[in-house]
């Protein structure tokens, strides 16, 4: 798996929006963020459409984003925001374009699904981290660091330590870093964009979702043979995870019965080293992680270290 080539200060960074419309003021404040550190940030037109949730139709927000990868005055792409609608891009991407132009390509959420057709159809790495509209809004500042180390790395991940981990199975593994979005991830199985956790350092995440139905993705992807040979699991931070039948409890509703910790240890295999509350997530943290790299991750009573392979 190749690396894209590195960002130096005064690179520009081409923002589309494949997935959601944006709000144009925390855009702008993501660009000026990124300004600030020296780059220098061209925002697609297409940004700013807007049909229903989406940032303009199915073939509008495919045309962009290709632009941004056939324009050679663009270094990098950064996705504007995610919430829904990548999916229906997948098969109207032009791959062998993209493999022709290979640029860091940033994201996560909904835009789990293009870091993973992209890496697996076009043999890059791609960047699982900040979007624009992350950098408009109150962020943690370990976000940024993390972020331009690693997109400015000439091995594309610097190393990575993160001691307020809740370490579920200590241990060592090296592998190909997998992951993204739970659901998303799981959108994927059975299309021709599925992905392995085979000889990988799987990583999951996910927001707003109730306890029942991330074990009954686990349960899917342990079923569909995920997590067959998979050397080890970081599981995010997850945010806003209700325990009652849907994301508003309702009087007198049960409790699920089992939390995160009991779910992940009755879905995973229990001789490889797992983590949990991983700043890989929707929260204020959120690290960046280069999908396809080769890592070595070491989970301890110091927490999780991660460095290239």
């Amino acid at each position: 798996m190749k690396f894209p080539k590195p960002l130096k200060i005064g690179a520009t960074i081409g923002i589309v929006a494949p997935a959601s419309a944006g709000d144009s003021d925390i855009l702008e404040k993501g660009r000026c963020f990124l300004e600030e550190h020296g780059y220098r940030v061209v925002i697609h037109p297409q940004c700013y459409q807007r049909i229903g949730q989406l940032a303009g139709t199915d073939e509008a927000r495919a045309s962009a984003l290709m632009d941004m990868f056939r324009d050679p005055a663009i270094d990098a792409i950064m996705c504007a925001r995610g919430g829904n609608g990548s999916i229906r891009l997948l098969d109207k991407l032009d791959y062998p374009l993209i493999t022709q132009n290979p640029k860091p390509f940033i994201g996560y959420s909904d835009i789990t699904l293009f870091l993973q057709a992209i890496s697996k159809n076009c043999d890059f790495v791609t960047y699982h981290g900040p979007m624009l509209a992350s950098f408009g809004r109150d962020f943690d500042p370990r976000t940024a660091d993390d972020f331009f180390a690693h997109i400015e790395s000439e091995r594309g991940l610097s190393t990575l330590a993160v001691p307020d981990v809740d370490v579920l199975v200590s241990g060592k593994a090296e592998g190909v870093l997998v992951g993204g979005n739970m659901t998303l991830l799981q959108n994927m199985v059975g299309t021709p964009y599925d992905w392995s956790g085979r000889d990988a350092i799987l990583f999951l995440e996910d927001v707003d979702e109730v306890l029942y139905r991330i074990d009954r993705t686990l349960q899917h992807f342990r079923l569909a043979g995920k997590f067959r040979n998979v050397n080890a699991v970081i599981f995010g931070d997850m945010i806003d995870v209700p325990d009652g039948e849907t994301s508003h409890m309702r009087e007198g509703e049960r409790p699920y019965g089992r939390n995160i910790r009991q779910i992940l240890k009755d879905n995973l295999p229990p001789d490889i080293p797992v983590c949990m509350n991983f700043p890989c997530g929707h929260g204020k943290y959120i690290t960046t992680l280069p999908i396809g790299a080769s890592v070595k991750l070491t989970l301890d009573k110091d927490g999780a270290v991660l460095t290239p392979s």
